[in-house]
C-alpha cells in the first residue's frame, strides 16, 4: 500500500466525512457532547493541514534569510493547531454555560458511532501508508477517544437524562484544555534554547575523547526534536597541529552523523 496515490485522498475523505457526520448528528439530534466533538474534528483538520505545511517548510535548506535552515518553522504547525483548538475550546465553554434543559435523540449515538468508524478507517490507512502519516494517525486517535465518550454520553442523555450528555461535553472540553496546556508547555520549553539531556552531552564527550581531544567547553541547544546546535572547545592531547585539524573535521562529521549535532569547533592549547 506504501506509495499508493489513492491512500492520502481516502484518508482525507474519511476524516472530512467523519467531521460532517458528527456535525450533522449534533444539529439534528440535539447532543451537546457530539457538538463539541464535531468542533474538535474541524480543529483536527486545520491542525493536520498546518502541521503538513510547516513540516515541509522546515525541511527547506538554508537561504539568505535563514542561515541555519528552517527547522524551527516546524513549530508553526503546533502553534496554528493550538490556536484552532483554543478557538474550539472557547465555543465549547460558551455552549456549556448557555445550555438549558434539552432533549437528546438516540440517533445522535448512532451518528457518533458512524463518526467513530470513519475516523478508525482513516487511522488504519494512515498506519499502512508510511512513517509521515503515522504521525497523523497518532494525532487523530484523540478523535476516536472522544467518539467513545460521546457514544456513552449521548446514549445516557437520550435514555436517562440530558445532564449525562452535558457531562460528556464537559469532559471533552476539559480534555481540550489539558492538551492545550501540555502542548503549550512543550513548545515554550523547546523554543527556550533548552539543552539536551546530560546523557547526550556525555556521549558527545566520549566521541571527542576517542579522537584524542579533551572537551574544554560545551554549549548545546535543541533546535527541534531531532536536531541540536552547539559550540565545542577542544584541546588536543599529544597531537600535532595538522593532525588535530584533520581530526576536528572527523569529529564534526561523526557528531552530525551519529547525533544530528550541527556544531562549530574551536581548538585551544
Amino acid at each position: 500500500m506504501r506509495g499508493s496515490t489513492w491512500v492520502l485522498p481516502a484518508i482525507l475523505a474519511l476524516s472530512v466525512a467523519g467531521a460532517a457526520v458528527k456535525s450533522a448528528g449534533a444539529f439534528l439530534y440535539g447532543s451537546r457532547s457530539l457538538f463539541v466533538d464535531s468542533l474538535t474534528c474541524f480543529a483536527n483538520l486545520v491542525a493536520v493541514a498546518a502541521t503538513t505545511h510547516f513540516y515541509r517548510v522546515s525541511l527547506e535548506p538554508p537561504d539568505i534569510d535563514h542561515h541555519f535552515g528552517h527547522y524551527r518553522l516546524g513549530y508553526g504547525g503546533t502553534i496554528v493547531s493550538m490556536l484552532a483548538y483554543a478557538f474550539v475550546a472557547g465555543i465549547a465553554v460558551s455552549t456549556l454555560l448557555q445550555s438549558e434543559s434539552y432533549e437528546v435523540h438516540i440517533s445522535a449515538t448512532w451518528m457518533a458511532v458512524a463518526g467513530l468508524v470513519l475516523y478508525s478507517g482513516a487511522i488504519f490507512l494512515a498506519h499502512k501508508f508510511g512513517s509521515f502519516l503515522k504521525a497523523y494517525a497518532v494525532f487523530t486517535v484523540s478523535e476516536v477517544i472522544e467518539s467513545l465518550v460521546v457514544v456513552a454520553a449521548s446514549s445516557g442523555g437520550a435514555l436517562v437524562n440530558y445532564r449525562i450528555d452535558l457531562a460528556g461535553a464537559a469532559v471533552i472540553t476539559a480534555y481540550i484544555f489539558i492538551e492545550l496546556y501540555g502542548t503549550g508547555k512543550n513548545v515554550i520549553t523547546c523554543l527556550s534554547d533548552v539543552a539536551p539531556p546530560p546523557h547526550f552531552v556525555e556521549r558527545v564527550k566520549e566521541v571527542v575523547e576517542s579522537h584524542g581531544f579533551r572537551l574544554v567547553s560545551v554549549k548545546l541547544r535543541k533546535v527541534s526534536e531531532n536536531l541540536t546546535h552547539g559550540d565545542l572547545v577542544l584541546r588536543p592531547e599529544g597531537l600535532r597541529l595538522e593532525e588535530a585539524v584533520k581530526r576536528t573535521k572527523d569529529v564534526k562529521e561523526l557528531l552530525k552523523k551519529e547525533f544530528n549535532l550541527d556544531c562549530s569547533v574551536e581548538l585551544t592549547i
